[in-house]
């Protein structure tokens, strides 16, 4: 059971739905068994959950919706997060979010209306910019 969040506007956030998903859970039965011994302790690790604050670099009014799903079979879970918030979430999703990053391409010279350098000049190399979104334990 899954207790739904709202703001005082009546915003959802947190875990907003989940779908069924139409891939079969083959619980890893046609890999090598060294494989699947490191995958099923991968997917428990995942499966754990972490009390963890929400963070965007853009702001408070900033919002991140992400579907999630690790491993086929499992249900396809719809999550809404607003920064500032605290949320219990699978380990697998905050590996997910707090491994996002955009690549910068060679060659630009403003990104989102401002300068990608100090003085101006094109950017000499393809670079991976900062991350937007993070997620921060808060209990141990």
């Amino acid at each position: 059971m899954q207790l739904v969040l709202a703001t005082s506007s009546g915003e959802l956030h947190g875990l907003v739905n989940t779908l069924t998903n139409s891939v079969e859970n083959t619980d890893f039965k046609h890999m090598k068994p060294d494989v699947k011994a490191k995958l099923e302790k991968d997917k428990k690790e995942d499966a754990r959950i972490v009390k963890c604050e929400y963070f965007n670099k853009k702001g408070r009014h900033e919002r991140l919706t992400k579907p999630y799903c690790r491993y086929a079979g499992d249900p396809i879970q719809m999550w809404h997060f607003i920064p500032g918030h605290v949320y219990d979430v699978p380990y697998g999703l905050v590996k997910e979010v707090n491994e996002m990053k955009k690549p910068v391409r060679s060659g630009l010279t403003t990104l989102d209306g401002e300068n990608v350098t100090k003085d101006g000049s094109p950017l000499d190399k393809d670079m991976m910019e900062d991350f937007d979104h993070r997620f921060i334990p808060v209990k141990f």
